[in-house]
């Protein structure tokens, strides 16, 4: 019996700490030879894509492979135009099938905009009672209770309306024993009442989060703990009264604020999640320290006492190391109009990225001032413009326009590049050193006097080459 109890324990402990497999196959003929790589995301601050598991499709169409859940998870997969969703449960098998083969367009492809069509993968025998079904039937019904009342829930803020919608979708789905359809419900009905009551914000957070366990990898889960706690620290800094409350948070403290965010009801693993996210937005925020946001972030992979949140800290961390000004430059592969890829490497030489688009007029003043430049140190210098254009055509056309001397290129993965390299308005510009760092991140535009200071950083670099010597 003790024997039996003890093997119970081992079992359910190193399955919830390892997970259990879970086995996908299916059939798609026009997908052969294809790879599929099937992927989660792992927390709602640096959003961290974590790759679960990839095979290659066999010529005859046929293709099969495991991956390793610790609980129900929703997993996708980037099939061109579609980007498939299967919530897959530990230790089940499923045969599913991918929509027809529908590759991007050379300007989809390209551009940063681009977003693939969320497609619910089909189940082979799936019923009407299965996980995938109910939560694909929710949704439905879900958006459908929302368009058909969209002007009650966002002009008239109307708790009827609110508490009618809670209880058509309660009674069609009651609370049972799937906890992913649970949480989905749940977070789902948080942003519909932040939607209709915002003045109450903080009450709502207190409602949802105060004592909850945390979903970390649950899509509605990130997408309400971000309606509700982005920006915390900006906005809570618009107030005067929360002056002393942000005092240890302005200064980097992770326990401190931790300390403070449970004092105020929150219980300590939401209040670490809280703190991760407020020094996580507020270093991109302009506003704050950005030494005390980053320290708090080390204190916070170090001390935190979550070890969910403390395992993907590496990863959120290295979101802001990656572009600081002495790391490695971030992967970038690049293809041209002829379709052949490459990727972004300085071989020895400064480069000057800069990405552009070409709809845009400050994006057309740089490019054109960055001819004049290139004419007098394109020995000791290589620029690299990198088009952003939602269509193709127009950089196309504006570089038969202008007969710029550069090929024109784009990034391979657009959406991927405007991650890496944060970019929120173009033109952008970086400069990497013949190492493959970056030297300036960003770096100045060539109508900011960006070339006066290059050449003071190239002499500088020469001179230290020279003293190493």
């Amino acid at each position: 019996m003790l024997r039996l109890l003890l093997l119970l324990i081992s079992t359910l402990y190193f399955g919830s700490l390892f997970g259990q497999m879970v086995s996908i196959h299916g059939q798609a003929n026009d997908y052969a030879g294809k790879e599929l790589i099937f992927y989660t995301y792992r927390e709602p601050v640096s959003h961290q894509l974590h790759q679960l598991a990839k095979t290659t499709v066999e010529k005859d169409g046929t293709f099969a492979l495991e991956l390793s859940v610790a609980h129900s998870t929703e997993i996708y997969t980037d099939l061109e135009k579609y980007r498939g969703s299967l919530v897959v449960e530990p230790g089940r098998s499923y045969q599913i099938s991918l929509p027809p083969y529908s590759p991007r367009t050379a300007q989809e492809a390209a551009s940063p905009y681009f977003e693939p069509a969320l497609y619910w993968l089909g189940i082979e025998g799936a019923k009407a009672s299965d996980l995938n079904i109910l939560v694909r039937a929710f949704l439905t019904d879900y958006n459908r209770e929302i368009e058909l009342h969209t002007v009650d829930l966002y002009q008239k803020k109307s708790q009827d309306t609110l508490k009618a919608i809670f209880s058509r979708l309660e009674n069609r789905y009651p609370s049972g024993k799937f906890d992913y359809l649970n949480s989905l419900k749940k977070y789902s009905y948080g942003e519909i009442e932040l939607a209709v009551d915002r003045q109450n914000k903080e009450q709502i957070a207190k409602k949802y989060f105060a004592s909850t366990v945390i979903a970390l990898d649950h899509p509605a889960f990130h997408h309400f703990f971000n309606a509700i706690f982005s920006d915390y620290l900006k906005n809570k800094s618009q107030d005067i009264r929360q002056i002393e409350f942000l005092k240890k948070a302005l200064q980097g403290n992770f326990e401190g604020f931790v300390a403070q965010l449970s004092g105020a009801g929150y219980r300590k693993e939401v209040a670490e999640l809280i703190a991760v996210k407020s020094f996580y937005d507020g270093y991109f925020s302009g506003k704050f320290d950005k030494p005390s946001m980053l320290k708090g972030l080390n204190e916070a992979a170090t001390l935190s006492t979550f070890e969910p949140l403390k395992a993907v800290m590496p990863g959120i961390l290295s979101k802001i190391t990656s572009l600081q000004e002495g790391s490695i430059a971030p992967e970038l592969m690049l293809r041209s109009q002829t379709e052949h890829s490459f990727k972004l490497r300085a071989n020895g030489k400064f480069l000057y990225l800069a990405f552009f688009r070409s709809d845009s007029k400050e994006s057309r003043a740089e490019l054109d001032s960055l001819v004049s430049m290139n004419k007098k140190i394109s020995g000791i210098l290589t620029i690299v413009p990198v088009s952003l254009d939602k269509n193709m055509d127009d950089a196309v056309k504006l570089w038969s326009a202008k007969k710029y001397p550069w090929e024109l290129i784009a990034p391979v993965h657009p959406d991927q590049a405007i991650s890496d390299y944060r970019i929120k308005v173009v033109p952008t510009f970086y400069l990497i050193s013949p190492d493959q760092k970056l030297l300036l991140s960003p770096a100045l535009s060539p109508t900011h006097n960006f070339e006066a200071l290059f050449l003071k950083v190239y002499r500088e670099n020469r001179f230290m080459q020279q003293r190493t010597k």
